[in-house]
């Protein structure tokens, strides 16, 4: 093959080639080089020297003990090329059809495809091994760092007609460096003057310009091979920005998840802690508080617990249940993310709240029977037709501790609960009908209050005094007396029937209720 034979795109790509072989030779501190193009650029590699050294230049296989430096002759031109294609086996690089005699011959076309599954292998290795493959990564790799350029935008498509007027190569300079370029200030400058800035950019970077403004603009398709050969050592350039943004934002979301756990950790204790102190100040104020003295005091603090029981405590039950799920989130999202388990702080442990909830209710049970056990011993056999003077101060205070508003007079509700406090329990009709017998608008005032008690209790409730009112309406004592003659309404009728039994008499039950 004359060098006449070779078309314009492969003498454009041979010095791309070149270009990146005397790079790497150089960087590794051989002196040897390829020649610049064309066939002549081919034949430096017949006597397998460049390609030993090549191969210890990018991946550190070393030069044989005994391999021929300046081989004359064809025979020890073929001990080299032995030693070659072992090198390029012990560096694991995918080589198509490639044979000793293709190095030998110095085959163009067959030391250009050597060479450009060099580079597709060492510069792209971590995309792909395969040309397609590899042309295809660095693809998306280039559309990813120039979406939002504009003129870019990410559309590009190919290595070739998309790089022509230079704003690709810009928009990747100036996404992974501060001040070499000013993409937008340089969009509207012709292709020569873009291409030239991110190539100058790139100089700076230490990259030699592995292709010219004219391999780009002189041609209508320009070189795909040669584009990639340029573009991916952009890539490992630039990579490594990338992989330290990764690192960065890996170590950012560990940051992030730490501190999320931290918030939900405290968060946490905050709401055991104060469930915790809640229950022991209840305790606490529980059995500081002292026996009941006066039948008033009983219904204060019977109302109070009731208060505590529907009110105070369901928010702090709920509070709980929180706090417990909370602590349940922590630890899955702490075993999801393989950290190790967190442990509360001493006492604030999920079972020692749980016990710190029964501990509460068992002193609940002891401060509401204590409440009845002493109500139970504060009834007293009232004096019939007495009311003593100490019987009316306790009415007087009960109508004041009810009397909450000052306002001279009682509202239902608080009559109610002023009832219940002297030791008046009635039923909710029999209640009904008592104020509305006495309430005035509504109210009840001290005097109706005072009024009622005194009547409740001047009259003589015992079993000889009622079975003494019956013998006014006919004979207790006999199987056959007129129930009628009580004027009870059907329900009390049936009740009365059914305590007494079809044997016993109306004498018989009462004096069974007060025996």
């Amino acid at each position: 093959m004359a060098e006449s034979d070779l078309k314009d795109w492969e003498l454009r790509q041979s010095r791309t080639f070149s270009k990146w072989v005397n790079m790497y030779l150089s960087k590794k501190g051989h002196a040897d080089r390829a020649e610049p193009e064309g066939l002549a650029f081919a034949s430096s590699f017949s006597s397998s020297v460049l390609i030993l050294k090549l191969l210890d230049s990018l991946y550190d296989v070393p030069l044989p003990k005994k391999y021929h430096k300046n081989p004359k002759s064809r025979v020890l031109q073929l001990d080299n090329a032995n030693a070659a294609m072992k090198a390029i086996d012990k560096a694991e690089i995918k080589m198509t059809g490639l044979n000793k005699n293709n190095i030998l011959d110095g085959s163009f076309k067959m030391m250009m495809g050597m060479v450009w599954n060099i580079i597709l292998d060492y510069n792209i290795k971590g995309i792909s091994v395969e040309d397609q493959n590899a042309k295809q990564g660095l693809l998306i790799w280039c559309q990813k760092k120039t979406k939002d350029y504009q003129g870019v935008n990410g559309n590009i498509k190919n290595f070739s007609k998309d790089w022509k007027n230079g704003n690709a190569f810009l928009a990747l300079v100036d996404k992974h460096t501060t001040g070499l370029v000013d993409y937008d200030a340089s969009f509207d400058k012709s292709a020569e003057e873009k291409l030239d800035e991110a190539f100058t950019a790139c100089e700076q970077l230490s990259i030699p310009r592995l292709i010219e403004v004219s391999d780009l603009t002189e041609v209508e398709h320009p070189d795909d091979k040669a584009v990639m050969t340029y573009v991916s050592e952009l890539f490992k350039l630039f990579s490594k920005e990338d992989v330290k943004d990764t690192a960065r934002q890996h170590v950012s979301q560990f940051l992030k998840f730490q501190r999320r756990v931290n918030v939900l950790t405290k968060d946490y204790e905050e709401k055991a802690e104060a469930l915790t102190n809640w229950i022991n100040q209840k305790c606490t104020d529980w059995n500081e508080a002292g026996e009941p003295d006066t039948d008033v005091k009983c219904s204060e603090m019977s109302q109070a617990f009731k208060a505590y029981l529907m009110e105070e405590k369901p928010a702090q039950i709920a509070s709980m249940i929180d706090a417990l799920d909370l602590y349940s989130n922590i630890q899955g999202e702490l075993k999801v993310n393989g950290r190790v388990p967190y442990v509360p702080p001493e006492g604030l442990e999920p079972d020692n709240l749980q016990e710190a909830v029964t501990a509460l209710s068992e002193e609940e049970n002891k401060h509401i029977n204590m409440i009845r056990n002493v109500r139970s011993g504060l009834v007293e056999k009232i004096e019939v037709g007495v009311i003593s003077d100490e019987m009316r101060a306790e009415w007087e205070k009960a109508y004041t501790v009810f009397d909450r508003d000052n306002s001279g007079h009682l509202s239902k509700d608080e009559y109610r609960a002023a009832l219940s406090a002297v030791g008046i329990s009635l039923s909710d009709e029999d209640f009904e009908q008592t104020f509305a017998t006495q309430a005035v608008e509504a109210h009840i005032s001290k005097e109706q209050f005072i009024t009622y008690l005194e009547s409740f209790y001047s009259t003589e409730d015992t079993a000889d005094s009622i079975t003494k009112s019956c013998q006014l309406l006919g004979n207790p004592h006999a199987g056959d007396f007129d129930m009628a003659q009580l004027g009870l309404d059907e329900e009390d009728m049936d009740y009365l029937n059914g305590e007494m039994g079809e044997e016993g008499t109306l004498a018989d039950y009462i004096a069974a209720v007060f025996a």
